[in-house]
């Protein structure tokens, strides 16, 4: 049960993530990007992690979607979120200048927490994950294949 488990729980945290990315969004708080690019995150280690691999300590995210076999038909939805990589750690503090680096607004936040949202979905539906379900354990744990 725990490779299956190791899949499918951080696709719901992500799917938490996402949640708190809006409300944070809806409050103009810069933690929001943040929480999208945690949740986007958290989906490429499971798709990871269904193919056997781990990503280590990581958080450049388009050198984790790189591990991802290409005969996987969901590598190219995580390409479009990689970019999310730079609010993962050096957008979160002020630069040695102390100048506090600009977050994404409205519009621009909003459409990476759609594709985020995107990519989980699809994801979810590949690996058989209720995202509803803690403990329910996924039905396809293994790699995906056109």
């Amino acid at each position: 049960m725990g490779t299956e488990l190791v899949i499918a729980n951080p696709l719901r945290i992500a799917s938490e993530d996402l949640e708190g990315a809006n409300a944070l969004a809806g409050l103009g708080n810069r933690n929001a990007a943040y929480l999208c690019e945690q949740a986007a995150e958290k989906v490429i280690r499971a798709i990871l992690t269904a193919e056997g691999k781990h990503a280590g300590i990581r958080h450049q995210l388009d050198a984790m979607v790189d591990l991802v076999a290409n005969s996987n038909p969901l590598k190219p939805a995580p390409r479009e979120i990689d970019e999310l990589t730079v609010y993962a750690t050096a957008y979160r503090y002020p630069s040695a200048g102390g100048r506090i680096p600009d977050a994404p607004h409205g519009d621009e936040l909003a459409v990476f927490i759609r594709k985020v949202d995107a990519v989980l979905h699809e994801a979810a539906r590949r690996l058989g994950v209720d995202l509803g379900r803690e403990t329910a354990r996924p039905g396809t744990p293994g790699p995906v294949r056109s």
